[in-house]
């Protein structure tokens, strides 16, 4: 097994200084359209976010308006324009279908700029220079910003089967993950391409969330080409109940899940060496599914997965509905809970057929 950490692009603002002309990027993907001196009277206002590397010459060319009239909607000195990768120009065109779109694209195993560029329908100088500066490389599971033409639909790429296991029926969740149990326990079923289980023993969950737990890790390997272990560490017993040193985990849907390491460790050795941009990865795409209630990880562990997601470009809102850090309020998915430095501890929701599972209560793992 080949050893990659996953890695998150985000490039700082960029302030220009420069005339008007002088940023330069690949030659535009459209054919050069002759600069309107009147525009009718249907024209409409859009907002055109700066990318790494055009002018302003080329932002009027995309759509059909003079430079002039870009730094007077703009109030933009003409002898010195200053302006900022992805501030956002007011423009007054005929062609508002030539907004682009910002797309992230995870890189996969087999990837070249060449294919990458070719697929998006982009210059691979503006692809590589220009939007992704900091990847001297391409690695599986780094993330890559690609600005997309509005007519360009990529085709779906194919999606490698990670050979979901069949789960018994019939399991499910009673009461609380603190004081209920587990009826017709299911066991996670081994299946080593998706995770390595440490105990199977201490591996009996619901059907619902044994199913969810399956499709989540699959999921995130495929999203970012992590091909590393993920541990599944203690669920439940076979009937639920109590299961020290536990206080929940009683009920079939609580299961601990290790901190997804860095290339070249071990498990057990945790300082400065877990990949909080793979952890991240792997929380986002567990709540993603609406079907995970909390994430419990210490506040101290936070900070680090924090700044991850920032680094991976989670947006405010995200950092917010996501991670209680810096807050210490009981609020966000992921929570505060001592005890949890190495591993995260995931709970899912009560399945749809499961009538005697609650969901309020049971807040401390």
């Amino acid at each position: 097994m080949r050893l990659r950490s996953v890695v998150c692009a985000s490039a700082a603002l960029a302030a220009f200084t420069v005339p008007a002309d002088s940023l330069r990027a690949a030659p535009p993907l459209a054919q050069r359209v002759v600069a309107a001196a009147v525009l009718p009277s249907r024209a409409q206002w859009i907002s055109h976010e700066i990318v790494s590397g055009e002018s302003l010459g080329e932002i009027a060319d995309r759509y059909a308006v003079a430079v002039g009239s870009i730094l007077r909607w703009n109030q933009l000195d003409p002898r010195r324009p200053q302006f900022w990768v992805g501030e956002q120009l007011k423009v007054l065109t005929q062609l508002p279908d030539r907004v682009r779109t910002k797309y992230k694209y995870i890189v996969r195993p087999d990837d070249t700029w060449e294919s990458v560029a070719e697929r998006f329908h982009v210059e691979m100088e503006a692809l590589q220079r220009f939007w992704n500066p900091n990847e001297a490389q391409l690695q599986p599971g780094h993330q890559l910003v690609v600005w997309v033409e509005p007519e360009v639909t990529p085709e779906p790429l194919p999606e490698p089967s990670f050979g979901i296991e069949s789960i018994k029926p019939g399991a499910v969740s009673i009461g609380y993950p603190d004081s209920g149990r587990l009826s017709n326990g299911a066991q996670i079923p081994i299946n080593p391409n998706l995770y390595t289980l440490r105990n199977l023993d201490h591996a009996y969950g619901s059907t619902h969330a044994i199913g969810v737990l399956q499709q989540s890790i699959a999921t995130f390997r495929l999203r970012t080409g992590f091909d590393r272990e993920v541990i599944l560490w203690d669920m439940s017993t076979k009937t639920g109940g109590h299961f020290g040193p536990h206080r929940s985990h009683r009920s079939g849907r609580d299961i601990d899940i290790a901190l997804p390491l860095k290339p070249g460790y071990i498990p057990g050795m945790m300082n400065g060496v877990v990949d909080w941009e793979a952890t991240w990865h792997l929380i986002r795409t567990f709540v993603e599914t609406g079907e995970v209630r909390y994430v419990f990880l210490s506040r101290a562990r936070q900070a680090a997965l924090y700044q991850a997601a920032k680094g991976c470009g989670a947006t405010p809102e995200e950092l917010d509905r996501f991670v209680q850090y810096p807050r210490t309020t009981k609020v966000g998915i992921v929570r505060h809970s001592p005890g949890h430095e190495g591993h995260l501890h995931v709970r899912f929701t009560c399945g749809a057929d499961e009538e005697s599972c609650y969901e309020v209560g049971g807040m401390t793992p």
